[in-house]
């Protein structure tokens, strides 16, 4: 593994990457994934991609790779990594890849833990709050904030609050995957006040509402996988299935 590597070419090599699977007429083969952002009806985001974080935490050389790209570019953009007191990872996708990142820039790691707040269904994942309960921002420091993949930033709007709540500062925004079709590299989450967000991957893959013409015989059919991470072997077994392209 090297730095020039394409990274989402090393996920697929790590049996970490789904792109749902289509038949030699260019129908959808695979199932759909639910996505953890809501549309305005309040129902789960799905699509035909996920990349699932957890399977290359397995595998701490291929973090280290993604840490030190996202470390070069933050470099490049110009954006004081050492002078913030670390990376605060977001539960559960955060917290490995934050801890790679401390390593490799010498700096400080805390993480909020996750408190689930209505289990999942068939239709729909679970959900969940975060607390500072382990570790804390401490009054003045600037923290970046990790993710595995940012996308509609409800998660990193409720990190900056309560950030700012302990009086601390939030440096900027580092993820694996930004795959937000309206985020690039700033998120404002109030006027005023523009964080930069880099990632190692910038790549819009699209979500649709599940009355969207695009998927609905598959929500209808329940042919979605709501918790992608729990039911990977299905994923796993589905892009197999495919055989070659």
């Amino acid at each position: 593994m090297t730095l020039d590597a394409d990274p989402l070419d090393l996920m697929r090599d790590a049996g970490a990457f789904y792109e749902a699977p289509r038949d030699a007429a260019g129908r959808r083969a695979g199932p759909l994934v639910g996505y953890a952002g809501k549309d305005a009806a309040g129902r789960q985001y799905v699509g035909e991609v996920y990349v699932n974080f957890a399977r290359a935490e397995r595998r701490p050389a291929l973090l280290q790779v993604f840490a030190r790209r996202l470390l070069a570019f933050a470099e490049g953009r110009g954006i004081d990594v050492a002078g913030a007191a670390g990376f605060i990872g977001a539960p559960e996708g955060g917290k490995a890849f934050a801890y790679q990142l401390a390593l490799e820039a010498g700096r400080s790691y805390i993480y909020p833990e996750k408190k689930v707040t209505a289990a999942a269904s068939a239709t729909a994942r679970e959900s969940s709050d975060m607390v500072f309960s382990r570790h804390e921002p401490e009054r003045g420091e600037r923290w970046f904030i990790v993710e595995d993949v940012c996308n509609n930033f409800s998660t990193t709007a409720k990190l900056v609050a309560q950030i700012e709540g302990y009086g601390a500062q939030v440096a900027g925004i580092l993820c694996f995957l930004n795959r937000s079709e309206t985020v690039g590299d700033a998120y404002e989450p109030r006027a005023g006040q523009v964080l930069p967000v880099v990632a190692v991957v910038r790549k819009p893959f699209g979500q649709f509402a599940q009355d969207d013409p695009a998927v609905a015989a598959d929500v209808s059919a329940l042919n979605v996988v709501w918790s992608p991470k729990k039911d990977w072997p299905r994923l796993a077994a589905a892009m197999a299935g495919a055989g070659p392209g």
